[in-house]
């Protein structure tokens, strides 16, 4: 009896740790944050409980590697003191290993390949991207830095080059960059030569003038595209036919009527390929649902309030039960229950409370 008792005890230990998972947030230090923020998130039942906190300046936009056992942060500093951070995580704390400069100013970005030991880091203020090859033991060296120039139709914010993010192709044989500050988005294949890397600049696209293309996503084969503009607060479509990207449609994130401003920020799209969704800053804070056809083009659904100020990024739970937007403005993050059937969402009335959320990670 005794031991069927243990048994039954184990079991239940065992089950309540493995329906929680580890996520990461990072955010902005100015206001009383620490850095990156460690919770355990519970996917059965949405909560998530504060595990612990990483010492790091301004580590805004995280990126994991694909075996979950390195964190990489952009510590967001204005100047050429910005760096790339890695951290080695033994599924228990965060660990720093290398800091390195991005070579250029207000990194906002990073993203880490799942095929190659490579990250790339957005320089919004430099206007740059920085290329870096990963070690295995959480080193990183910088191997290629790429300046972009130009200029865009909006004075204020397109005075000069705004690199604000860059993906890589499901395939990964080429990376994304997208350039608010010209309206492009310049296509660079990833060439390996005796295990050396580089990009090298193929193509580029002209999205919408003014527009201010800020991140995407792709369908599962590469063969659709959503661009996500930040000062339009559209997704422009495009539909990869012969090897040539061709607009397909433009579409508001916005209700009709809507005339407040604009700062689109965040594009996700579901595991399943049926649903995305986008999140609008400025007068807005709101996250639209969309969803996509079998052809892959954008049907809109609604509009949800983000119960906070200023939807920066947002996260998808892996089992795709849950939405969890970070409002930067109002120090939380808004926990939706997701339906995998219909891709509606519904506010569960839980919270969680952060200073300056910016990026949140599973």
């Amino acid at each position: 009896m005794r031991a069927a008792m243990i048994f039954m005890l184990s079991c239940l230990t065992q089950c309540s740790i493995a329906q929680e998972i580890p996520m990461f947030i990072g955010t902005y230090t100015h206001a009383g944050s620490q850095g990156i923020y460690l919770y355990m998130f519970d996917k059965h039942t949405g909560d998530a409980t504060m595990y612990s906190s990483t010492a790091s300046e301004h580590p805004s936009f995280l990126a994991r590697s694909a075996n979950g056992d390195m964190l990489y942060a952009v510590n967001e500093i204005g100047d050429t003191t910005a760096t790339l951070s890695s951290f080695t995580f033994d599924g228990d704390a965060l660990s720093f290993v290398d800091a390195i400069p991005t070579g250029g100013a207000s990194p906002c970005h990073v993203v880490v390949s799942k095929r190659h030991p490579l990250a790339i880091v957005s320089n919004y203020g430099g206007g740059s991207l920085s290329v870096y090859r990963l070690e295995k033991n959480g080193g990183i060296e910088q191997i290629q830095h790429i300046q972009q120039e130009g200029t865009g139709p909006n004075k204020e914010r397109q005075e000069a080059s705004h690199v604000h993010s860059a993906f890589f192709s499901p395939d990964e044989h080429r990376v994304y960059v997208q350039n608010l500050g010209t309206d492009k988005i310049t296509i660079y294949r990833i060439d390996k030569t005796n295990d050396n890397y580089s990009l090298v600049e193929e193509s580029y696209l002209s999205t919408p003038a003014g527009g201010g293309p800020r991140h995407l996503v792709f369908d599962e084969k590469g063969q659709n595209m959503y661009v996500l503009l930040e000062m339009a607060a559209k997704i422009v479509h495009y539909e990869n036919v012969d090897g040539t990207w061709t607009l397909v449609d433009t579409v508001s994130i916005n209700e009709d009527g809507f005339e407040g401003g604009n700062g689109a920020a965040e594009i996700k799209r579901s595991a399943d390929g049926k649903f995305l969704y986008a999140s609008n800053r400025g007068d807005a804070n709101t996250i639209a649902l969309f969803a996509i056809d079998k052809s892959g083009k954008l049907k809109w659904k609604r509009v949800y309030p983000t119960g906070g100020e200023g939807p920066r990024n947002f996260n998808i739970s892996p089992d795709g039960r849950f939405l969890l937007v970070a409002n930067q403005q109002t120090n939380n993050i808004t926990i939706f229950e997701r339906s995998q059937e219909t891709g509606e969402l519904k506010d569960t009335g839980k919270q969680i409370e952060v200073s300056t959320p910016v990026c949140i990670v599973f």
